[in-house]
This record gives structure tokens, sequence and C-alpha cells, in this order.
């Protein structure tokens, strides 16, 4: 019996780790967001916005060597990814501080960029191998939580704790020395894993083969990899049409431009509720069944929010839309940590993870056009249709992989009993 389950049976909060990987997710997402709060207000005040420009350019370029790191995770199991990536995060962040050159603005991104996405795939990677299926839905529940509850710290606590402590570049660059602090203090966080190559564990994939790269993953696992980069594709394309323009869509619907951070600030909280709630509604229904049902209803917000006239019509179709936006994330990543193979699981959410910056960064450049020409309305009408098509594909893909592998030994799962 693995030395896992018995843990597992008496909660997710008794597998080795879980704690720590709570603990590492709010100190790594407070900090995360006490810079990126900071980081573009510092900037401004010196007329460096350029070299800001390029720092988070040069972040999202970095971003899509993704698929790279995770073919490291596979080899040495997310432990030391969490703690290189940890370290190389905590130094981008902390040169954010050398606002007068735009080199080190982009060395400070392209090191930045790399440390977060060797974070985000160790924390699915530590998942996959470290939690029972039944308690997958408790633990990214909870991370998700913590994911909230530090990005509302660091976002409500960072001009605050500028002003207090003191004036012009002093304040800035505390807090850019603090959010810098604690990511690196999540070095303490770091959870325990399984070991990383058992007879049958997590070097393997579905052929009892050790994972040999991205080559030999697309060319054995064809489908798989061409179903992630798309649907990673079609969710930054979405994402990043309607996101960064949220005010100035509330701005559009009447909503007073003084009650538009009081109105994404309740949001906040709508999705810290649903993340806090998320777990136990999961445990008792197929992540499928939840996704379809969420996606879908974050397409009829979605589609409230393009048709609204009504400013506070607007404001609760924006909150309803994230909570369902939050219940679709965590059990599509459920859906991924069910259906990768645990030897290959790293390229495959570097994958995921390299095209959604792909899309992200292609939505980003139309979401600009599509306001200007088009009008905010016909913009939220394309992302509805875009999030409509996702609530239908995403089903569609796993529910095919499902029935192709239905004749197949089932994988070999990282906690699974010898």
């Amino acid at each position: 019996m693995s030395k896992l389950q018995p843990a597992a049976e008496e909660g997710s909060l008794r597998i080795p780790g879980a704690r720590r990987i709570a603990a590492f997710t709010f100190l790594f997402f407070t900090g995360m967001w006490l810079s990126k709060t900071v980081h573009p207000l510092y900037f401004d005040a010196h007329d460096h916005l350029v070299a800001f420009g390029l720092s988070y350019t040069a972040m999202a370029i970095a971003g899509t060597a993704s698929v790279f790191i995770g073919r490291i995770a596979d080899r040495t199991g997310p432990r030391p990814v969490f703690a290189w990536g940890t370290v190389l995060y905590a130094a981008g962040m902390a040169l954010r501080v050398f606002h007068a050159s735009p080199p080190v603005a982009i060395l400070s991104g392209l090191v930045a960029g790399l440390g977060a996405s060797a974070v985000f795939i160790a924390l699915r990677t530590w998942t996959l191998l470290n939690v029972p299926e039944a308690e997958r839905a408790g633990i990214v529940s909870r991370r998700e939580f913590m994911n909230q509850a530090g990005m509302a710290l660091g976002t409500g606590s960072a001009g605050a704790l500028a002003v207090f402590i003191g004036q012009g570049d002093r304040g800035y660059v505390a807090v850019l020395l603090l959010g810098a602090g604690c990511v690196l203090a999540g070095l303490l966080c770091i959870p325990p894993s399984r070991p990383h190559d058992p007879p049958h564990g997590p070097a393997e994939d579905t052929s009892g083969k050790k994972a040999r790269g991205f080559r030999a993953v697309a060319k054995e696992h064809r489908v798989l990899a061409l179903g992630v980069v798309g649907l990673g594709l079609l969710m930054g394309l979405y994402a990043s049409i309607l996101s960064p323009y949220l005010p100035l869509l509330l701005a559009d619907r009447g909503v007073p431009v003084a009650w538009v951070g009081l109105v994404l600030a309740v949001a906040s909280v709508v999705r810290l509720t649903t993340a806090a709630l998320a777990g136990k509604f999961l445990r008792e229904r197929p992540p499928m069944l939840v996704f379809l049902v969420s996606e879908a209803s974050c397409a009829a917000a979605t589609l409230v929010l393009a048709m609204s006239v009504s400013p506070w019509v607007a404001a609760c179709a924006l909150a309803l839309r994230g909570a369902f936006l939050l219940g679709a994330a965590i059990s599509q990543e459920l859906l991924q940590l069910n259906a990768f193979p645990a030897g290959i699981a790293g390229i495959l959410f570097g994958l995921v993870q390299s095209a959604f910056l792909a899309g992200d960064s292609l939505g980003g450049a139309f979401g600009g056009w599509f306001y200007k020409e088009l009008g905010s309305s016909h913009t939220v009408l394309i992302a509805t249709g875009l999030t409509l098509a996702n609530a239908v594909l995403v089903p569609a893909f796993y529910a095919y992989l499902r029935r192709t592998t239905a004749d197949v030994p089932e994988k070999e799962a990282g906690c699974a009993a010898p």
C-alpha cells in the first residue's frame, strides 16, 4: 500500500505536504501581487514605462519556454523545480528596483518569467505525483483559494505600504523588495514529494518507457499534445481579449469611475468565496460536468455583460462571471491531472502554459484593435463566442481521450499503490 493512502483517506489536508503547498502558494502570490501593483507605479514615477513594457514582454517570451521547463520537471521531479523557480522569480522581482536601465528591465522580465513558469509547472506536477485522484479537487481548490487570498492581500496592501514606509522611491523600493522576500520565503514551504523514479512511477509514461523529450512525446501522444496546445491557445485568446479591459467595459456600461475599483474588489471576494467552497463541491461531482456547466455559465454571464444597459446588472454579471471562470479553471486542471501520463506531465503542462501565453499575446494584440474598431459590445460578443467554443471543445476533447484509452491498461498514477 502506498504511504500516501492512509493519510489521503483522512482528507486532503492530511496528505504530506498539503499545508506546505497552501503556505507556499499564499506567500508566492502575495509577493507577486505586491510587486505587480507597485511595479508600474514606480516606473511611471520616473517616466520609464517603456522599460516597464519591455520587462513584461520579456517575461511573456520567457514563459513560452515552459515546455522545456516541463521536461526538466519530468526528469528531476517537482522539488528542484520549485526551488530554482522560486529563487529565479524572487531575483527577477528584486531587479525591478533598477528602473533606469532597459537592459536590466529586460533581464528582470526574462529571469522572472522563467521562475514563474517553473513554479506553476512544479505546483501541477507535484499534485499529479503526490495526491490521490479522489483528493485532487480539495488540493487544487485550496491552492486556488490561497492564490486569490494572496492576490487580495498583495493588491490591497501594496499602495498603503508604499505610503506608510516612505514617500517616493523609498516606499516603492521597499515594497518591491518585500514582494521578492515573500516569494523567497516560500523556499521554507516547499513540500515533500514521492521519490521521483520508483520502479513504475513518475519517470514512465503509459507505454512503460521513460520519457524521452518533447519530440518523442509529440510523436507518441500526438492527439494529446495537439489538443492541449489548441485549447491553451483558445483560453489565452479569450482571456486577454476581455480581462485587461474590464475597467473600461464597466465604465462604458455606466458604472461611475469612482466605483469601478469597488466593483472589481467585490468580484475578487466572490472568486475567493467560490475557491473556498469549490473543493467539497468538486469532490462530489465529475470535473467534466462541472467544467461544462461552469464555462457555459461563464459564456452566459459574458453575454449579459455585452448586452447589459444597466451598470449594476453589468457589475453583477462580472462578479458571477469571475466565479464561474474560477470553477472552470479548477475543473479543467483536474481533467488535465486525470488525463496526463505521470512521466510526461511536466512537458504537457509546459505545453499548456506556453500555448496559453501565446494565445494571451495574440488576444492582447487584437483586443485593443477590437475595442477601437468594433466597440466594447461587439468585442465582448466575440469573447462570448470564444468562451462558448471552449465550453464545448474541452469536454469533447477529454471525452475523446477517455474513449480512445478505454482499452489501454490504466496509466500509472504517481500515488497509486504498488
